[in-house]
């Protein structure tokens, strides 16, 4: 009876302590990883604020949920660590550890990204170039492969916006009335402005609202959800909506470094949540432009709609943008041409038809 007892005593004794063993061991292996996330624009802006509200939020909810561990975010929005044009950087050092970068501030090492920046009366359903921009960066290795091999990160997921149209100081509806005016947007955009006689100004959303108020410029390329969060409304009192179509405008990434030191349930986590954010900021957009134009009309701001012959003015004046940026890539050692095709079959997919056909040699 004796030696049972002791038998059961050891049985019982090496099961609690292998058990005991398996839950430190757990509870050591448990780890709370402190992660800067940041972007060059505030969190007014959709893509940042989608970012802060959307992926973090999800990245940390299942983390929590699934894994024994658990992030903690520390937030450097509006430049507060990486101002716009410096946050690919920022990224790439691991000064941030995941972050919001913007294609068009970076015209040169992200090159070919910019694609749709180059090409004007693109598809104006943010929702429809949501779907295509995620198909084109899984179709063309290179977008997504460019990010690892030359800047030490991972791409997670990418941005993209709502159609653009011009809110401006003066009057605007038709192609004629823009002869002289100084008309801002972002380098990439400036192209569109070619052979409409307005005079292209370089800048950025940050320093619009007092640049059209102090008229350093007279007008601003600019989608609506955007010149509501930045309030260029209230300076500038006219909408000319002329449906240049909606941009691939960005990605979230992280330093590949810090994916790295990640568990594998993690870095999966990311990936999937980043994927989700696509379509995710699509759908904010798509919410905060229904409410920017009722806001616009409470505010006061004239709207105009450019008619289809003024549009199709404005696309006939324009050089084979495109193409020239897809000639460029190539000569780069890049898939420029691939990427035009596939972006335009994929729209064509959507039922997307191009007020003017673009050549891609």
């Amino acid at each position: 009876m004796k030696r049972r007892r002791s038998f059961r005593y050891l049985v019982t004794t090496g099961l609690f302590f292998i058990l005991f063993g398996h839950l430190t061991m757990g509870m050591a292996d448990a780890k709370t990883f402190r992660l800067v996330i940041g972007a060059g624009n505030p969190t007014a802006a959709v893509w940042v604020g989608t970012v802060k509200d959307f992926f973090s939020v999800e990245v940390k909810k299942r983390v929590e949920a699934t894994t024994e561990h658990k992030i903690e975010w520390v937030e450097a929005y509006g430049g507060s660590v990486a101002k716009l044009g410096g946050v690919l950087d920022a990224i790439q050092d691991g000064i941030l550890n995941v972050g919001y970068l913007n294609y068009p501030f970076e015209p040169t090492k992200l090159f070919l990204h910019n694609w749709s920046f180059v090409l004007p009366f693109d598809n104006p359903d943010v929702i429809q170039l949501a779907k295509v921009a995620k198909r084109v960066h899984e179709m063309v290795p290179y977008l997504t492969q460019v990010f690892e091999k030359d800047y030490n990160q991972v791409f997670l997921g990418c941005g993209v916006s709502n159609s653009y149209q011009l809110i401006t100081t003066f009057p605007c509806a038709t192609v004629a009335d823009l002869k002289g005016k100084k008309i801002a947007a972002a380098g990439p955009n400036l192209p569109w402005l070619k052979g409409t006689g307005a005079v292209p100004v370089q800048s950025n959303l940050n320093e619009a609202y007092t640049s059209l108020q102090t008229g350093v410029y007279e007008g601003y390329i600019m989608f609506a959800d955007a010149i509501m969060a930045f309030k260029l409304h209230e300076v500038a009192k006219y909408l000319a909506l002329i449906d240049l179509g909606g941009n691939v405008i960005g990605a979230v990434t992280i330093n590949k470094d810090t994916y790295n030191s990640l568990p594998k349930e993690i870095q999966n986590i990311m990936r999937e949540v980043g994927g989700q954010w696509t379509m995710e900021m699509a759908k904010a957009s798509k919410a905060k432009e229904v409410k920017a134009y009722d806001i616009f009309d409470k505010s006061g701001v004239k709207i105009t709609r450019f008619s289809e012959d003024q549009r199709m003015a404005w696309a006939n004046r324009l050089e084979d943008i495109p193409n020239q940026r897809a000639q460029e890539a190539n000569k780069k050692g890049m898939p420029g041409s691939e990427v035009y095709r596939v972006y335009f079959r994929e729209m064509e997919k959507e039922g997307f038809k191009y007020i003017r056909k673009w050549k891609i040699d």
